[in-house]
């Protein structure tokens, strides 16, 4: 990726290890402190606990735009691989537990912990020649390895149940997802400059000699703060099977990401805000029993479009000049227990 000056790298583990122990503690003191709210909000304890395990399975995107940047040239992208990115979680929720019920409170929290393992490849694609910055000049390929991915939901809502099956519901939700990869090994390929005019690069093609990379490149970090409002309409088909999907739209979107260039020592750090957060999907759910039950989860979130600056430490090197996107499918498996 082309950005600008080096600065000395470090990266703090602790930080983020420390987070998820945060998080998990909230996760922890919620359950059980929600018997003594469900009895203040509706007499009677309508708790599901739910573990559960899941695929992500897409891309994060990294950006720099080309100045001016309102023309949204791409001077650099980075597609970061999530295929698959394998996690385990735990969520809880609230609903009154009668479905005679006709309208009421709902709410649900979940945490989810990605494993640590390879994801896929990263690529590096440069548009670095002058004037224009139209055709590819650089290119560079590496295996993707996920280090720290945790993903927190919360949301309260309000729902209105009619003829007797359907229930329709709206909420508001804040999610968080922090995303950690490693860049290892692979390949670059890089266009030579022209003979004729200095400083302009020949157009990239396959054919170009690859120079290969050995051990870890490059570290990015992404921190996605979401806060959207949506709705939900679930329809309880007999005693046994309920089907419900659900749809999230919001431009409050804040990006706080770290890009470590390991072989050439050099940090930056993009705030990014707005754009487009798209989430939906659906839960196909299996009622054993009165109180336990099985559900088969999927959902896509996207997001485009957040722009910001970038930093290396205090000193601001590219103005509106940074960019990501996010594209994650996701298919996942819980069993709900009613406490």
């Amino acid at each position: 990726m082309i950005r600008g000056d080096e600065i000395s790298y470090s990266h703090n583990v602790t930080h983020y290890v420390s987070t998820i122990k945060k998080i998990i503690g909230l996760s922890i003191l919620t359950f059980f402190l929600s018997p003594a709210f469900a009895e203040t909000v509706n007499g009677g304890n309508g708790f599901t606990l739910s573990p559960y395990i899941g695929i992500l399975y897409g891309h994060s995107e990294e950006i720099v735009y080309k100045d001016p940047p309102e023309q949204d040239l791409y001077l650099s992208e980075l597609l970061w691989d999530l295929k698959p990115l394998l996690y385990v979680g735990l969520g809880a929720d609230y609903a009154p537990p009668d479905r005679s019920v006709t309208k009421g409170f709902t709410a649900a929290l979940s945490f989810r912990a990605g494993l640590p393992t390879r994801t896929g490849i990263l690529e590096n694609r440069d548009w670095i020649s002058p004037p224009n910055y139209n055709y590819l000049t650089h290119y560079s390929r590496h295996d993707t390895y996920s280090r720290i991915a945790v993903f927190l939901d919360t949301s309260a809502g309000y729902f209105w149940r009619f003829a007797g099956s359907l229930a329709f519901s709206v909420y508001g939700e804040f999610s968080y997802m922090h995303f950690s990869w490693s860049g290892k090994d692979g390949y670059y390929q890089y266009a030579s400059q022209s003979s004729e005019n200095p400083g302009y690069y020949n157009p990239w093609d396959s054919g170009i000699s690859k120079n290969s990379y050995d051990g870890e490149v490059i570290r990015y970090n992404q921190n996605w703060f979401v806060l959207s409002p949506g709705v939900s309409l679930k329809w309880d088909m007999n005693r046994l099977f309920s089907i419900k999907a659900f749809f999230n739209y919001s431009p409050l979107i804040y990006c706080a990401d770290r890009d470590d260039h390991l072989r050439r020592n050099v940090t930056y750090l993009d705030y990014l805000y707005l754009g487009h957060y798209l989430k939906s999907g659906g839960e196909l759910v299996l009622s054993a029993s009165a109180n336990t039950s099985l559900s088969l989860f999927f959902s896509y979130k996207y997001i485009t479009g957040p722009r910001g600056d970038t930093f290396q430490g205090e000193k601001l090197i590219a103005e509106d000049g940074a960019g990501a996107a996010l594209s994650a499918p996701e298919l996942g498996l819980a069993v709900k227990f009613r406490l």
